[in-house]
């Protein structure tokens, strides 16, 4: 079977006519007529039943047909990310903001570098609207925070990551390692993201686990602006350690017991998704790492 049969098969079900499949594909009607009889022969089921004038499909036909649509799509795809242009070198993301602010730019630069047809659409988000938009079809995929059980989707662990107390110099906590989980939470200075947010939702968890009750009176639902309040005396935030990896403004410490969040890529299951997705996604896990050894460093070296 060739690729030049499946497309004049596919051009022969389009059009209804072995004479308007031979204009379309620009070749003679016998042609056509020849390769549709190998592939008969070659099957040995009938693909066509005459009436009048039409060429009527029979379901085999219907079938291989669909078959084809699938395989040139494919091709397309293949072809698009060989040459380094086309949809497969486009990419539609949701991300959660920390992603957004903090590994997107190192890991785009270095995608940039290697793939320079490379185009990215970035919206950030929180997590719930991701999964709300990847299921409507607006993004490819979506990085969000972990664990999100939902069967409409296809959920992979990208890498995991500390999340540390975030308070400003002069702080009664400023000078310790670690402070009590629940002591944190209890807080009333306490500075919350928005309900919805991945690292709020992991606030809550711990929260709850622990019977204590949230006793922040500030939500804002950008993480950059938490730490700059952090950083004004304002108050004190749990933040993961990528938002903080060089950062002298503030102090930060560990909680007992430990905090740690998951970050995830999601995506519709049965989706194709661009060439420059997987080289990206382990660019952002690569990004992570730096950011957190970054952190690491800079914690126990101060």
């Amino acid at each position: 079977m060739e690729l030049h049969q499946l497309r004049y098969l596919r051009a022969v079900v389009r059009t209804g006519s072995v004479t308007a499949a031979a204009e379309a594909e620009h070749v003679a009607q016998p042609s056509i007529s020849k390769q549709i009889r190998a592939l008969e022969r070659e099957l040995g089921v009938p693909l066509f039943h005459r009436v009048g004038r039409r060429v009527v499909p029979t379901e085999a036909a219907r079938l291989l047909a669909d078959a084809a649509d699938r395989v040139f799509e494919e091709l397309q795809r293949a072809t698009a990310a060989v040459s380094g242009g086309g949809p497969a070198a486009r990419l539609r993301l949701g991300a959660t903001e920390t992603v957004t602010d903090y590994l997107l730019p190192a890991a785009w630069a270095t995608l940039r570098a290697r793939f320079p047809a490379a185009q990215l659409s970035v919206e950030m988000l929180s997590t719930d609207d991701i999964v709300r938009r990847v299921l409507g079809d607006d993004f490819d995929l979506g990085i969000v925070v972990l664990p999100l059980a939902d069967s409409r989707l296809a959920i992979e662990e990208l890498f995991a990551e500390p999340v540390l107390l975030a308070v400003p110099h002069g702080h009664r906590w400023a000078g310790r390692d670690a402070v009590p989980l629940a002591e944190a939470l209890a807080d009333p200075d306490l500075l919350l993201s928005m309900p919805g947010h991945g690292l709020r939702m992991e606030v809550e968890r711990s929260a709850q686990e622990l019977g204590v009750k949230l006793a922040g009176r500030v939500e804002c639902r950008s993480q950059f602006a938490l730490l700059r309040m952090v950083a004004a005396g304002a108050g004190i935030a749990f933040t993961p350690s990528i938002a903080v990896a060089g950062r002298t403004d503030l102090c930060t410490l560990a909680t007992e017991p430990k905090l740690q969040r998951r970050i995830g890529w999601i995506r519709r299951p049965g989706r194709h998704l661009p060439a420059i997705a997987a080289p990206f996604l382990t660019l952002v896990r690569t990004a992570a790492a730096e950011a957190a050894h970054a952190t690491h460093m800079r914690r126990t070296t101060s």
